[in-house]
């Protein structure tokens, strides 16, 4: 089998595998950003970051990932309550698996910290997830906090 082929192959199964997390890091990517009822740049370019560096998400072409954010936002603008609702379903598939709920906060917590003001409904919504996920959100807070002071 040809050294191509086969490259093409094992990123195929990356992608498959790694495609209900690239729907839940941009379902917490829209919840996150849209909490205080806005996305701001400093969040869409945190999110752009995030898209570009997170390993899970490299196999995937960007556009598509943000694709799947913009229609997420543009539900979230229409049906907040009930959309969100759906959203969670496809962020709590990860509960129980730490390291993956883990980056998922990660993303949270560096979309909240994009503008340098942590909005009361940010902190809420991380909150939110944090318990979707099964982790304890003060301490990841500040576990989160201690490692970007490093």
């Amino acid at each position: 089998m040809s050294s191509l082929l086969l490259e093409k192959l094992v990123t195929e199964v990356r992608r498959y595998q790694n495609k209900d997390f690239l729907h839940a890091a941009m379902a917490v990517c829209a919840i996150t950003a849209y909490s205080d009822g806005e996305v701001s740049i400093e969040e869409r370019y945190s999110i752009d970051y995030a898209i570009d560096n997170i390993e899970a998400l490299k196999t995937f072409d960007p556009v598509r990932a943000i694709e799947i954010l913009d229609d997420y936002i543009y539900l979230l603008k229409s049906d907040a309550e009930g959309v969100k609702a759906e959203l969670y379903k496809k962020i709590k598939i990860f509960e129980g698996k730490y390291k993956r709920s883990r980056t998922l906060l990660r993303v949270a917590h560096l979309i909240i910290c994009a503008d340098r003001e942590v909005d009361p409904r940010e902190q809420k919504e991380f909150a939110m997830l944090c318990n979707l996920l099964g982790l304890e959100a003060n301490k990841l807070w500040r576990q989160i906090e201690n490692q970007k002071a490093l």
